[in-house]
């Protein structure tokens, strides 16, 4: 299908001028400032709640030590996937300082706010799902989400052990990514900013260690208590954040490139064919992940926030259908699961031939 949609050079234009009417008319705001910020201090005062019940009632009780940790985890999930992930893009207010003080999310969380920008908005934003160029469809071999990857005898077990790995993502992430992206120079940093990268990221280090397990050490009067709640809150985050990347991206619908020229011109158009939305009815899940199951709308215009993925949804489904580009949507949290798992099982039993299968 090489330059198959070389033609419909026009398309983001024609929907950018589309989407921009109709915030002017409805008087909607593109960042939302108000309403984001709002949304960051309630679930920043909710997580600090949480997180002080943890390391004082499960000074009592393991069984409250273990029930805050998952509470505190889950409330983290939104403000990893709703405030870091819309100010990193520039969404959630029309002011630069505001982005960069709430994109610190992620720093409070323990992860680099250089690399990420890097590795999310630039690299798999620009090249999702495309091979040797979007990191985030590459496991160093332990699973197999791309048909230009090498078929390995333990992929057909795939569809079974990725699911244990995931709660793992997270953990992976801090522990190990940031450090191999240093020291790899997986972006192609010049000297400065690596020096300022391993600065950055020793920095955060030392502030997730102490603020995720030497305080509950001492608090919990345990170290084996608070690195247990530890595993268990940070397996929370991997599972839910690396499904949700899953879902939008590596399923039976989307498109698996091999190489840029593949999809033609457009930046728009490989957008919609390698994304797709899940369980956009599902208003709590909506708020939940950031209206990260938009996830066309999101790649198409990232720098909006995600409050209005919703009330553009309409538009850019009929701008899609109006150019004849699949618009790829899962109608429920359960369909789209069920399609990652289907791309499991066919990426793990059929070989190297089986690139011209691809959708």
């Amino acid at each position: 299908m090489k330059n198959l949609y070389q033609e419909k050079n026009l398309f983001f234009k024609e929907l950018k001028s589309e989407v921009n009417e109709f915030l002017i008319e409805n008087k909607i705001s593109v960042q939302r400032s108000e309403s984001n910020i709002l949304i960051a201090i309630f679930l920043f005062v909710l997580w600090a709640i949480f997180f002080f019940l943890y390391l004082t009632q499960g000074q009592n009780h393991m069984a409250w030590a273990f029930i805050f940790s998952g509470l505190w985890a889950l409330v983290m999930l939104p403000i990893q996937m709703s405030v870091m992930h819309d100010a990193s893009h520039g969404a959630s207010s029309p002011h630069s300082f505001v982005n960069k003080v709430l994109s610190l999310s992620i720093s409070f969380l323990g992860g680099s706010a250089i690399l990420w920008k890097k590795q999310h908005c630039y690299a798999h934003h620009s090249f999702t799902n495309i091979h040797n160029m979007d990191h985030d469809i590459d496991t160093g071999q332990v699973l197999r989400l791309h048909y230009s990857q090498p078929l390995k005898r333990y992929h057909k077990w795939q569809h079974y052990y990725a699911w244990a790995l995931y709660p793992l993502f997270v953990l992976s992430w801090i522990w190990w990514g940031d450090f191999r992206d240093i020291m790899f120079n997986t972006y192609s940093m010049s000297k400065t900013q690596i020096r300022f990268a391993i600065f950055e990221t020793l920095l955060i280090k030392v502030w997730h260690v102490t603020l995720f397990l030497v305080i509950p050490s001492y608090m919990l009067n345990s170290f084996w208590l608070a690195i247990s709640c530890y595993l268990f809150s940070f397996s929370i985050l991997g599972l839910v954040m690396v499904v949700v990347f899953q879902l939008a991206h590596i399923s039976d619908k989307q498109l698996l490139p091999e190489s840029l020229k593949e999809l033609g011109n457009d930046w728009a158009v490989r957008q919609v064919l390698t994304t797709a939305n899940f369980a956009t009815n599902n208003l709590f899940l909506t708020w939940f992940i950031g209206g990260l199951n938009f996830q066309i709308e999101h790649h198409i215009f990232p720098h909006m926030s995600h409050i209005n993925y919703p009330r553009i949804h309409s538009i850019v489904k009929a701008r899609c259908q109006h150019e004849g580009l699949q618009y790829q949507s899962f109608p429920t949290l359960i369909s789209a699961i069920k399609g990652h798992q289907r791309h499991l099982i066919r990426l793990g039993n059929f070989s190297e031939l089986s690139t011209a299968l691809r959708k």
